[in-house]
């Protein structure tokens, strides 16, 4: 007798769709909370402007930018176009981004050149009709800001870092002789500016005594003891972030602990309210390790003024402590943070 299987029917599971991916806005919804937020201070307007350079019947337009100079910072993409004359005749494009570093030293001569970066992407070719742009190619490393002091700031020492984007355009001399080529380059040197945002906002204190004890994760300590003959000494409470922009307030507070006799030293007298006994500086330091050589020089910025200020309606005179405080600096009328760039 011969069997005939029977037919077994297999019913899948039934399978829900996958869920939306979910909108996302700039602004939280009602169901939702920002887990950390640095807004910036300082909204500063794209540049919409456009830098042209010209050679002969060449030119080139750098989009994005400014009307006084040429600027790019961390991360920013270099947008423009190309316009030529002649351009039957073009056999090969080319654009360059080069950097250096020149530092010279007292006595020594010549200068040492460091090369900084030194790239070249070919924009267009006669042999490949559809050349690929420009791609990030996954390696990265940090590059100086545009830099240029010279010895009238530092002493035996002038450093300059400086950026060049350029263009080549090269022709064929006629349209029968292709090999036989001449090129044009336009030049056109450009600030290179990175900057780093804090990681939180800048708040700012107006009752410094008060708000250091709701929230002392805001500032940063430094305590120094100082000696008769010491002059200088740190700010005793900066803000915690320790980042700041060219348009921030740079608040800190210094209090003095010690005999009522050596303190009343720091209080200026009350005809004479312009003098400080207490000064804060902004420093820029530079270090150099060149050739096994190692130093250090040291640029003031600007000077802030420190005013005294009591403890509080409860501290009497004898408290053995003064504050001197909640000075601020404003980096915004010190242009050499960043310094001079070339010209265009």
């Amino acid at each position: 007798m011969t069997t005939i299987p029977a037919s077994v029917l297999v019913v899948l599971p039934l399978y829900s769709l996958s869920p939306l991916v979910p909108s996302y806005s700039p602004e939280p919804a009602h169901d939702e909370e920002r887990v950390e937020h640095t807004p910036r201070l300082h909204i500063h307007p794209t540049s919409t402007g456009m830098c042209i350079r010209q050679c002969g019947g060449d030119a080139v337009a750098l989009t994005e930018q400014g009307a006084e100079f040429l600027t790019y910072g961390r991360n920013s993409s270099i947008n423009g176009f190309v316009t030529l004359h002649d351009r039957e005749v073009v056999s090969v494009i080319v654009l360059k981004i080069k950097g250096k570093m020149d530092v010279m030293i007292s006595g020594s001569v010549p200068p040492i050149t460091t090369k900084l970066v030194n790239e070249s992407y070919t924009l267009w070719s006669s042999e490949k009709k559809h050349a690929p742009q420009p791609d990030y190619d996954g390696l990265s490393w940090p590059l100086p800001p545009t830099y240029d002091m010279p010895f009238s700031a530092v002493p035996g020492i002038s450093l300059k870092s400086s950026y060049t984007v350029s263009v080549t355009i090269t022709r064929a001399m006629s349209r029968k002789f292709r090999f036989l080529t001449k090129s044009n380059t336009i030049s056109v040197p450009f600030i290179h500016s990175p900057r780093a945002r804090p990681s939180r906002p800048i708040h700012h204190f107006p009752v410094f005594l008060s708000d250091v004890k709701i929230v002392p994760e805001e500032f940063r300590q430094v305590g120094w003891q100082l000696l008769p003959t010491q002059i200088h000494s740190p700010a005793d409470r900066l803000a915690f972030v320790e980042i700041f922009g060219l348009a921030d307030t740079i608040p800190f507070h210094v209090q003095l602990t010690g005999f009522v006799s050596s303190l009343l030293g720091f209080v200026p007298e009350l005809e004479d309210t312009e003098k400080s006994t207490i000064v804060e500086s902004l420093i820029r330091q530079i270090v150099f390790d060149l050739n096994g050589r190692h130093m250090t020089r040291s640029i003031v910025l600007g000077d802030a003024k420190m005013t005294p200020r009591p403890l509080g309606a409860a501290a009497v005179f004898d408290a053995h402590s003064i504050g001197m405080g909640d000075a601020a600096m404003s980096t915004q009328s010190h242009g050499q943070f960043y310094v001079a760039s070339p010209k265009s």
